[in-house]
C-alpha cells in the first residue's frame, strides 16, 4: 500500500508540473525552473490530508524490507529441510510379482528290466565251486639193495657165437618195479661191450618176478639194479 500511495503521488505531481509548464507562456526559463518547486511544496501540502499520513522515510529505508526477505528466505529455508525429509523419506517399492516360470516336466527314471527269476535265484544260491579231487600222494621209488623174489631167478645163456671167440663182460641193468612187484621198466646202465652178451642179460632178467618192496611195512614203488657177469670160467 505505501508502495502504491508513493507511485500515485509521484504521477499526479508529474501531471501537475506538465501543466504549468504548458498553461504559463511568456514565463522566462529561470522562473519557470522554480514554478515547478512553488507547485511541488504546494501539491505536496495540499495532499498531505486527503491521503494517509505517509510513514516517515526511514519507514521506506530498504532495512525494514530486508528483515521480511530474511523472514521469506528463512521460511523457504525452514520449508527445505522438510521438502527434504520428505524426498529422503523412501517410498515403497511396488512390489510385482513375476510370473513364475512353466515347471519342466520331470523326466520320470526309467523304469528297471525285469530280472528273470532263474537269474535271481541263481545269485541267491550261487553254485559252489567245483572241490578238486586230491589225489593221494605218490608213494615214492625206493632202491632197492636186497631184491625178493617169488621163485629163484634162472641164470641168463651164455651166447655160443661169444663163447667160441671167448668174450666174456659184465652186464649192469636196472628193473623198476610198481608197488605190486610187477615190472614196469628194463634198461642196461652199463653195457658189458658185447652186444650178444647185453641182449642175453636183459632176456634172463626179463623173465624174473618179483615181490613189492616193503617201506614201514606198506608196499612202495621200487627199483633194483642188477649185474649179471659174463665168463668163461665162472660156474653158471
Amino acid at each position: 500500500m505505501l508502495r502504491l500511495s508513493l507511485f500515485l503521488l509521484l504521477s499526479l505531481l508529474l501531471h501537475l508540473a506538465g501543466w504549468q509548464l504548458l498553461g504559463a507562456p511568456g514565463v522566462p526559463p529561470s522562473e519557470v525552473a522554480q514554478a515547478p518547486q512553488v507547485l511541488r511544496l504546494g501539491g505536496l501540502v495540499q495532499l498531505a490530508p486527503a491521503e494517509p499520513p505517509a510513514s516517515p522515510p526511514r519507514t521506506l529505508a530498504p532495512a525494514k524490507a530486508r528483515p521480511a526477505r530474511k523472514a521469506d528466505s528463512a521460511s523457504v529455508v525452514a520449508r527445505k529441510p522438510r521438502e527434504r525429509a520428505v524426498e529422503r523419506a523412501p517410498r515403497p517399492a511396488s512390489v510385482v510379482a513375476a510370473p513364475a516360470a512353466p515347471a519342466s516336466p520331470v523326466a520320470a527314471p526309467p523304469s528297471a528290466a525285469p530280472v528273470p527269476s532263474a537269474a535271481l535265484a541263481a545269485a541267491a544260491d550261487p553254485e559252489p565251486a567245483p572241490v578238486q579231487a586230491i589225489s593221494p600222494a605218490q608213494p615214492v621209488e625206493v632202491l632197492s639193495h636186497k631184491p625178493s623174489f617169488r621163485r629163484p631167478p634162472q641164470p641168463p645163456h651164455y651166447p655160443a657165437q661169444a663163447r667160441r671167440r671167448n668174450q666174456q663182460g659184465t652186464v649192469l641193468l636196472e628193473v623198476r618195479l610198481d608197488k605190486r612187484g610187477q615190472q614196469r621198466g628194463l634198461a642196461v646202465l652199463r653195457s658189458s661191450g658185447i652186444a650178444s652178451l647185453d641182449r642175453a642179460a636183459l632176456e634172463a632178467v626179463a623173465a624174473w618176478r618179483f615181490n613189492p618192496q616193503q617201506h614201514n611195512g606198506v608196499a612202495v614203488p621200487s627199483r633194483v639194479q642188477i649185474p649179471i657177469e659174463f665168463a668163461l670160467t665162472a660156474s653158471r
